[in-house]
């Protein structure tokens, strides 16, 4: 026991000593690499049909997903096309309506047409009287803020712009509306259509009379608060006011809105024979 413990190789083994496998051993060890080998390539195997199923999940996914689109386009489609075949066939149906409905009207709309320019015929006689009140009704002198002169010509200078427009706007009126002749047969020197200008057209005399109704309407109770002015000028201006902003909103809806479906052939124009019975 006291001694130290040999080693049990007394020499170490020289580098040319020979190591011997037996075949058994060989024999075991290519078994082994032939089962890994083996159990490598079945996980390969059952890797790659495992992707081959993922693929066709997919692709029949696809297929059935473009087959839905395809037939909710085509549903989409059909109730697209029946929509359309209603709506037009609504259309048709409604123009032929009014159309019917406009034959039967337009006469009536006519004559009301001709009495509602009568009416603005004598209206803007009533604007000449206004505007003649303007240009000869003197000021008190205790409202003038300007200076006498200055004022005094203010409200002249109102008079005469009524007068000046009111003029042409009655000579179309008449001729036009009224009389329903142009003014191809007036001498050429006369030049109507330079001082005529928009209001040859019923759009412009509409546009004229709705103006002339918001200025004639306050404008005698304001011309009251610088002038004497009795009761009936302040009356016969709010009458007029109304008058004219009625008539030429008819004007507008009911000859020129409606002359314009008549020229797109929306509606069918009535004979001369029959709006004039």
């Amino acid at each position: 026991p006291g001694q130290a413990a040999k080693p049990l190789l007394q020499e170490p083994l020289s580098q040319d000593t020979p190591v011997v496998v037996s075949q058994a051993e060989v024999a075991e060890a290519v078994e082994d690499m032939r089962a890994q080998g083996a159990s490598v390539l079945k996980q390969g195997a059952e890797a790659a049909h495992a992707a081959r199923q993922k693929a066709e999940a997919i692709r029949k996914a696809g297929a059935d997903i473009a087959h839905s689109s395809a037939e909710f386009f085509h549903h989409g489609t059909e109730v697209a096309r029946a929509n359309w075949q209603h709506g037009a066939e609504a259309c048709q149906r409604g123009l032929h309506e009014a159309s019917e409905a406009w034959r039967q009207s337009a006469p009536y709309l006519d004559k009301g047409i001709l009495l509602t320019n009568v009416i603005m015929a004598m209206c803007i006689g009533g604007f000449v009287v206004i505007g003649t009140m303007l240009v000869c009704t003197p000021l008190k002198p205790e409202h003038t803020h300007h200076g006498a002169v200055v004022d005094r010509m203010f409200w002249v200078t109102q008079g005469v712009y009524l007068i000046a427009f009111s003029i042409p706007a009655l000579v179309a009126t008449v001729q036009c509306g009224v009389r329903r002749n142009g003014f191809e047969n007036w001498p050429a020197w006369m030049r109507a259509e330079i001082w005529l200008g928009i209001l040859k057209f019923q759009l412009g005399r509409a546009v004229f009379f709705i103006g002339a109704g918001f200025y004639i309407f306050p404008v005698m109770d304001n011309f009251g608060l610088m002038a004497k002015v009795e009761t009936w000028p302040r009356v016969l201006s709010y009458f007029l006011g109304v008058v004219s902003l009625l008539s030429g909103t008819f004007l507008l809806i009911f000859d020129v809105v409606l002359s314009v479906y008549v020229r797109q052939a929306m509606y069918g124009k009535v004979e001369q024979t029959e709006s004039a019975s």
